[in-house]
């Protein structure tokens, strides 16, 4: 090794997940070309998973910043596949279509952005989640619906909290349960 130099990659995985007709992919056009993209250009929708490759010269860096980024189709049956290519590191955008988003609606929050949290904090907890709204420029009121999911996404994470200490709870109660059931035995 003697000669050789080191080459820092910066190198990142992105996955974009959300509904169907989310408009993941224009998203994705958008982020990559740095164009605004005409929704007749891309597919109706992404069968599986698509990877593009994004390279971006960062300020005052030698090596380019890499973006693999994972375009997963929104359809159901497509829920399965993601978890295997999640890990720790990676950025999660959740694309929520603004138009299809219901206020005040706990089953409409839970579809668009509450069920897409819950899965993927539970392959990889404490993953980096970036929800981003789409097709803001077809819905009139867009700041009221995103005042919206932020409350729910708070009182989520609250019930998220609340559970995991009644969860807790519970064990310890079982743990002291059996603790004392053993030392009777014991005892005996």
């Amino acid at each position: 090794l003697e000669g050789s130099t080191s080459i820092c990659q910066r190198r990142k995985k992105v996955i974009v997940l959300g509904l169907t007709g989310a408009g993941k992919t224009s998203l994705i056009d958008a982020l990559t070309y740095q164009t605004g993209t005409d929704p007749s250009s891309s597919p109706s929708h992404t069968v599986g998973v698509d990877c593009k490759v994004w390279q971006s010269l960062i300020h005052g860096r030698d090596a380019p910043l890499e973006l693999h980024i994972l375009d997963f189709g929104g359809h159901d049956v497509y829920y399965r596949m993601y978890p295997f290519f999640l890990s720790d590191d990676d950025v999660v955008i959740l694309a929520v279509n603004s138009r299809d988003y219901g206020i005040g609606c706990k089953d409409s929050f839970m579809r668009h952005i509450g069920q897409w949290i819950e899965r993927v904090q539970s392959h990889t907890p404490g993953a980096l989640m970036l929800p981003v709204i789409t097709h803001t420029d077809c819905c009139p009121n867009v700041e009221e619906k995103v005042r919206d999911m932020k409350q729910q996404m708070s009182k989520q994470d609250e019930d998220s909290i609340k559970l995991f200490e009644h969860k807790i709870a519970q064990a310890d109660f079982s743990l002291r349960e059996l603790s004392e059931s053993e030392s009777d035995r014991r005892c005996e």
